[in-house]
């Protein structure tokens, strides 16, 4: 896809992330953390649960995030979404778009920045890129450029989560989606027994480990502004 044009917001205004994956593939796990790492690195933050498993909200529930989650997971997210503001960061865990398209779509009519959540397998490859059964997401985020002001889809980028390490699926995954024309972030997420589960748990230090350098490297990217 290479689309590297910066997110369409206002200098002062929210930049909105929306994860998308087709199935499970560590999505959730991926905005709560995420969303730690935003906070401890001192910027607003808002998450957004917009997937009807509500396990984003009750994670929030059981540790006592330092920020706000709001629950949406309707068709109706675009109309009734309201920014934080003020450069804040608000991530939205959108449902998975094999069964819930329709509640990506309406996040994507809103979101600066898509980004695939995926693990570095050719299982989820096939699922995300060539599925046999659902709208491809790529093809989901191009048509949400009919829907917005602009006329132009929120950069597209893949993040590989639960990577395993010294693995040769990584580097085959990598090459594959590099050449389909994917942006692909440099850092990856690892499969780690205290990242896998988080869920349910208190969150410290995010912005410590790989989750931190997400935001550094989303930074350098000009995706999000510095805090």
């Amino acid at each position: 896809m290479a689309v590297t044009t910066l997110p369409l917001h206002e200098e002062n205004h929210a930049v909105l992330i929306a994860n998308l994956s087709p199935r499970s593939m560590g999505k959730t796990t991926d905005t709560g953390m995420m969303g730690h790492a935003f906070h401890e690195a001192g910027y607003p933050v808002q998450l957004w649960d917009a997937d009807e498993s509500e396990h984003l909200s009750q994670w929030h529930e059981i540790a006592g995030f330092p920020f706000e989650v709001k629950k949406n997971a309707t068709a109706r997210f675009a109309e009734e979404y309201t920014p934080l503001g003020e450069r804040g960061i608000d991530i939205v865990d959108v449902g998975h778009t094999e069964n819930h398209p329709h509640i990506a779509d309406s996040v994507l009519k809103v979101a600066d920045l898509a980004i695939i959540h995926m693990e570095a397998s050719m299982a989820d490859y096939q699922r995300m890129h060539q599925p046999r059964t659902s709208t491809k997401v790529e093809t989901m985020v191009r048509r949400s450029a009919l829907d917005r002001p602009s006329r132009q889809a929120p950069p597209l980028w893949v993040l590989l989560n639960r990577v395993r390490s010294n693995v040769r699926s990584e580097r085959e995954i990598r090459d594959l989606l590099t050449e389909a024309q994917y942006n692909v972030f440099t850092v990856k997420i690892p499969m780690l027994d205290e990242i896998k589960q988080a869920t349910g748990f208190p969150v410290e230090k995010a912005a410590r480990g790989p989750f931190g350098e997400l935001v550094t490297e989303m930074q350098n990217l000009g995706l999000v502004k510095n805090a």
